[in-house]
């Protein structure tokens, strides 16, 4: 199981982003950060460095900009500081009749969850692939296994990572570097606002999310669902009727 003594984590000021950040900072990996806020990013940083004796960069960054997203490639491709955990979390989901939403947003979203993830993960891995030790973590979504009406672009973006992800992992696993999918499901953070709608048994505390995350892509792992529920779920969404699937999950998702 590989170790990892650096990190950079896209999504950072909040939710999944910053339990990744926190979880690996208490194991001693040094962190870059990436968000858009910087007084989030900056308390963040303060309170790893205090608690943990690690060092903690801050990079404020839109990834949807290319000249701000550029920043964090370079970062990523620096060999005299090298990255051995890329934790690809930044994303957003639009949800509506796609006919009636903002073009411009839905195309943020593609931008934000596929073009950024790939991205980063191409000016990571040569370094990673030279070095024969490295992971990539990308954050997907239990969506992606779904075709959800009324969140098309959300779910399309996530197939792709899925996708993407264990592509990849066939590519480079030979050559020491891990790629894993994150497929969590719902997770509790503080910008859900589907609490009321879901069903308690649905939720899977972020730690779990986490740990699970870290312990899969640190074994070489292509994929991981975390929560029993999901779990047991996942082969039954693969090879359940898409019509039936698309009833159901249209009832739940709004």
């Amino acid at each position: 199981m590989q170790a990892y003594r650096s990190a950079l984590v896209t999504g950072a000021s909040s939710g999944i982003g910053e339990a990744f950040a926190r979880e690996l900072a208490a194991r001693g990996a040094h962190l870059v950060i990436v968000a858009r806020r910087t007084d989030r990013l900056e308390r963040l940083a303060a309170e790893l460095r205090e608690r943990y004796r690690v060092d903690v960069e801050v990079h404020t960054v839109d990834l949807t900009e290319p000249d701000q997203r550029s920043t964090v490639e370079e970062r990523l491709a620096d060999p005299a500081r090298p990255i051995e955990l890329l934790v690809n979390n930044a994303g957003f989901g639009t949800s509506g009749s796609f006919a009636e939403l903002p073009l411009s947003r839905e195309e943020r979203e593609i931008n934000l969850n596929v073009l950024s993830l790939v991205r980063l993960t191409h000016a990571a891995l040569p370094s990673m692939i030279e070095r024969r030790h490295g992971g990539v973590l990308n954050v997907s979504s239990m969506a992606g296994f779904l075709a959800a009406p009324f969140s098309a672009t959300y779910c399309a973006t996530k197939s792709y990572v899925t996708a993407f992800s264990e592509s990849l992992h066939g590519e480079v696993a030979p050559q020491g570097v891990h790629v894993t999918a994150l497929c969590p499901g719902f997770v509790r953070t503080e910008f859900e606002t589907r609490a009321e709608s879901v069903p308690g048994f649905a939720w899977v505390p972020i730690e779990s999310v986490v740990r699970e995350g870290l312990a899969a892509v640190s074994s070489g792992r292509t994929m991981c669902v975390p929560g029993a529920q999901y779990k047991a779920a996942a082969p039954v969404i693969r090879i359940a009727p898409r019509r039936l699937l698309r009833t159901v999950v249209s009832r739940v998702w709004l």
